[in-house]
């Protein structure tokens, strides 16, 4: 017995996993809380009130890493008087200590020095040193299993107060096919050359597989693609496996081209793509991020993409346009909101 919530989260993620523990009693894990007030209020907020309210409790909270879109609703969460901060029974944040009060529009290091002070001032038990390790020990969690694929600790070491810019595009390419995509960019289809992501910050992200009743589901935060592949060699290796078949796969930096590599999607099978964003930050998802996906596929299988905002939701100049013959030629379906709070898969 499962459900995994992807809560609308602004531009950032905000997942609640509920599952039944081998003591009998449902298991809560909150991955992040998203950056936008409203979208707090609304959706993630509810939620916590719900389980404090039925007596449960969030017995795991993962803070990924520091980007704004991923600590704000934490913030918010944390300073709410609304909320019994009792209910919190462990997180897991890696948190620095930075030189200066320094912040840009994505990286936010006072927001996360804000958080720590709210940890230590509520009591709630915390890991600062959630890191993968060569042999990729299993964390048992009341019968879940988690596996720790980023970040590694020489990143964490190395990670100082820096501003780097966003990776992503100045323009989105929403209006552009699948076909179009390829044939413009010929050179990442058919050679596989790749721009992709190497900032310290996202190397740094919590990302990790979650396995429990015959299910699996790979978070990726906003994980760097590098240290993915170097995890899941090892994992395969370790497992003695072809590739690792996953139930669900949540895409990293909100689907962003840069985070996703063909090495990694060689080593990775699913049908089943997880995107959070509200498409308001640097055009993400990249629309060239699901012609990889498609292009890369070698089975029959309908590949769904799982999106916690629809299309519905968005301005005109943001949605991503997908035609019914692309869907059918592809065989891609796109899988809406079907919930007031996001998209929610259930298994119970």
């Amino acid at each position: 017995m499962i459900s995994i919530k992807i809560l609308k989260a602004g531009q950032g993620d905000s997942i609640l996993i509920r599952f039944l523990g081998n003591d009998s009693q449902y298991k809560n894990i909150l991955i992040d809380g998203g950056n936008k007030k409203s979208e707090y209020n609304n959706h993630l907020k509810k939620e916590i009130l719900s389980l404090q309210n039925s007596g449960q409790n969030i017995d795991l909270l993962i803070i990924t890493h520091t980007d704004q879109d991923h600590v704000k609703g934490i913030q918010y969460l944390l300073n709410d008087h609304d909320i019994d901060k009792q209910i919190i029974k462990q997180i897991w944040f890696n948190n620095f200590e930075s030189k200066s009060s320094s912040q840009n529009g994505d990286i936010s290091f006072t927001e996360s020095c804000e958080i720590q002070k709210l940890i230590n001032q509520h009591n709630i038990k915390r890991c600062n040193n959630i890191t993968a390790n060569e042999t990729l020990d299993l964390l048992n969690f009341y019968g879940a299993k988690i596996t720790i694929i980023s970040p590694y600790l020489e990143d964490l070491n190395k990670l100082i107060n820096q501003n780097n810019l966003d990776i992503s595009a100045v323009t989105n390419d929403y209006n552009y096919s699948i076909d179009d995509l390829v044939n413009l960019n010929t050179n990442l289809f058919k050679n596989h050359v790749e721009d992709l992501d190497t900032s310290l910050e996202n190397r740094v992200s919590i990302a990790f597989l979650f396995e429990v009743h015959e299910k699996s589901i790979l978070f990726l935060g906003d994980a760097n693609p590098d240290v993915v592949v170097k995890s899941l060699e090892k994992l395969i290796t370790i497992r003695s496996l072809k590739n690792l078949d996953v139930d669900y796969l949540k895409l990293s930096h909100h689907a962003s081209v840069r985070s996703l590599s063909f090495k990694m999607l060689e080593l990775i099978k699913t049908n089943n793509y997880i995107i959070s964003s509200n498409r308001t930050k640097a055009n993400l998802p990249n629309k060239i991020s699901f012609a990889k996906i498609l292009c890369h596929s070698k089975n029959d299988n309908i590949t769904n993409f799982i999106f916690n905002y629809g299309e519905s939701d968005m301005d005109n100049n943001k949605k991503l346009n997908f035609t019914t013959e692309e869907k059918n030629m592809y065989k891609f379906s796109i899988c809406e909101p079907n919930y007031e709070h996001g998209y929610i898969i259930t298994n119970e």
